[in-house]
C-alpha cells in the first residue's frame, strides 16, 4: 500500500472516531484532489499508477463521508423533490439554516442551463434573505485549468452589475476528460435582493493575465419573497483574560445569523477570531459558525466585526443564549513578522517561531509556517515597507492535509519599496480562554 493510501486510511479512521469541523475537512479533501490531479499531469509516465490510486482513495474517502451524513427525513424528502439538488446534500446538510429554509419551502428551483463548447453551467436554484442570495450551480467543464479564476456576478436586464459574489464554496468530481464542480455562490446586495428578471454571469479568467477564457450568462427570474430579519440589540460586554469584547447586536435572517462584535480599542491583545461563537436554543440545540460562505466581515471601524452563524429563523424558540469561550489572540506588540528581502532573512517574528525558510526569487517571496493540522489560513493580508507604505502584492497559501506546515507565496508588483517589510498578522495559533454566556431572548 502506498504512503498516500495509508495516510488516507488513517485520516478516515480518525474522522470516524472524533468530530471534525466540516470546513476543515472540505478544505483537506479538495486539496487532496488537487494534489492528486497535479501529480497525474506533472509526473504522468513515472507515477501514473500511484497518482490514479491516490485519486481513487481520495474519492472513496469523500464518498464515505457523504454517505455517512445523517440526513433528517424532512430534509431528505424536501431535497429529493428538487431536480438537480442531490449533489448539494452534503453542503446543505452541514448548514442547518439552509436545511430549514428548504424544509420550509423557502427555496426556488431554477434548472436553467447554458452551454459552450468547453463547459455547461446550470443554475439549479436559489435561497434569499433580505440582502443576500445563495445560488446553487453545477459546472461541467471539458477544458479547465487548476489555476483559472472564476468570477460570478448578478446583472439586471440593462447589463449593469448589481452584485458580485463575496464567497464561493465548491467540491469537484474528476474524470479523464472533465471536471464537475458543485458550487455554492453567495451574493450580497447593497439593498433588498431584487425580484423579477435577472442574469447570473459566470466568467473564467486566466490566473496570470486575467484574460477571459469563457463567459456564460444565465437569465432567471427571482420570485422568492424577501423575509425580514429579526434584530436584537444587546450592548453587553464580556471580559476574557482582561480583554473586553462588546456584543452590540444579533440579527437573525433566513440564511444566517449576524453577530456584531466590537473589540475594545484599549485591549492589550489583538483578537483575530472568536473560535467557538454559537447560539444555543431552549432545547439545547447549538447553532454554530456557517461552514460555507462568508463566516466574518470587517467594517469601516477596524475594531468592529460581524460574525455569521447558522440561522434558526425557521425554528420556533422561546430562549436563545450566545456563548463563546476561546479567542484567537496575541499581544499587539508581537502580532507581526518582519523580513528583509535583500538579505533574505526573517528579522522578527512572534515567540513561537512558527515561520521559517524564507526564500526570495526576484518579485516572488515564499515563507513557511507551522500550523495546526487541518487549520490553514492566510496569516497575512497586507505588506508594509520600512516607511509604512503599502506594498502591492498577492498571496496564496498552499496546504497539505496530512501535514501541519503551510507555505505562503507572495508576488510583489514592480514598484520599488524600502526594506525591511512588515507583515501584520491576521491569523496565528495563539489563544485566550474564558466562559461567556449572554441571553439574547
Amino acid at each position: 500500500m502506498f504512503d498516500e493510501e495509508k495516510d488516507l486510511k488513517k485520516w478516515k479512521e480518525e474522522i470516524e472516531k472524533k468530530e471534525v469541523q466540516d470546513v476543515q475537512l472540505e478544505t483537506a479533501i479538495l486539496e487532496g484532489f488537487r494534489q492528486a490531479k497535479e501529480k497525474k499531469v506533472k509526473k504522468q509516465r513515472r507515477f501514473m499508477k500511484r497518482s490514479i490510486w491516490t485519486s481513487v482513495a481520495a474519492a472513496i474517502l469523500l464518498l464515505t463521508f457523504i454517505t455517512s451524513i445523517r440526513v433528517s427525513p424532512a430534509f431528505a424528502n424536501a431535497v429529493a423533490s428538487i431536480p438537480g439538488m442531490a449533489r448539494f446534500v452534503e453542503t446543505i446538510q452541514s448548514d442547518k439554516g439552509l436545511q430549514l429554509a428548504i424544509e420550509n419551502e423557502h427555496f426556488q428551483q431554477i434548472g436553467v442551463s447554458k452551454e459552450t463548447e468547453n463547459m455547461k453551467v446550470t443554475l439549479e436554484g436559489l435561497i434569499t434573505d433580505e440582502t443576500t442570495m445563495v445560488a446553487f450551480l453545477t459546472i461541467d467543464e471539458k477544458r479547465f485549468s487548476p489555476e483559472s479564476r472564476p468570477e460570478f456576478r448578478i446583472l439586471n436586464l440593462e447589463g449593469d452589475v448589481v452584485s458580485k459574489s463575496r464567497s464561493i464554496g465548491a467540491s469537484f468530481e474528476y474524470t479523464d476528460t472533465q471536471r464537475i464542480a458543485t458550487t455554492e455562490v453567495e451574493f450580497e446586495f447593497a439593498e433588498t435582493v431584487p425580484s423579477g428578471e435577472l442574469v447570473l454571469e459566470y466568467e473564467v479568467q486566466e490566473a496570470g493575465d486575467g484574460e477571459t477564457i469563457e463567459i456564460i450568462q444565465i437569465p432567471f427570474e427571482n420570485t422568492l419573497q424577501p423575509i425580514k430579519k429579526e434584530q436584537f440589540i444587546i450592548n453587553e460586554t464580556a471580559v476574557i483574560e482582561g480583554q473586553k469584547i462588546h456584543i452590540r447586536s444579533v440579527t437573525i435572517g433566513s440564511l444566517k445569523t449576524a453577530v456584531e462584535v466590537e473589540f475594545d480599542e484599549e485591549n492589550t491583545k489583538k483578537i483575530f477570531d472568536i473560535e467557538d461563537l454559537a447560539l444555543i436554543d431552549d432545547t439545547g440545540e447549538v447553532w454554530s459558525s456557517i461552514n460555507n460562505g462568508v463566516i466574518a466581515r470587517e467594517t469601516d471601524n477596524p475594531n468592529v466585526m460581524f460574525y455569521y452563524l447558522q440561522s434558526n429563523y425557521f425554528k420556533e424558540t422561546n430562549h436563545l443564549t450566545l456563548t463563546f469561550s476561546k479567542l484567537m489572540a496575541m499581544d499587539r506588540d508581537e502580532a507581526f513578522v518582519v523580513i528583509d528581502t535583500d538579505k533574505k532573512r526573517i528579522i522578527r517574528q512572534p515567540p513561537l517561531n512558527l515561520f521559517s525558510n524564507l526564500t526570495v526569487n526576484g518579485s516572488f517571496i515564499e515563507i513557511e509556517m507551522k500550523s495546526e493540522r487541518g487549520v490553514h489560513r492566510d496569516p497575512f493580508t497586507i505588506l508594509l515597507d520600512a516607511d509604512g507604505n503599502k506594498v502591492e502584492s498577492n498571496s496564496q497559501g498552499s496546504i497539505n492535509p496530512f501535514e501541519k506546515d503551510m507555505t505562503i507565496h507572495f508576488q510583489i508588483s514592480g514598484e520599488q519599496y524600502k526594506n525591511p517589510l512588515t507583515l501584520p498578522l491576521s491569523f496565528y495559533p495563539s489563544y485566550i480562554n474564558g466562559n461567556v454566556s449572554i441571553t439574547i431572548k
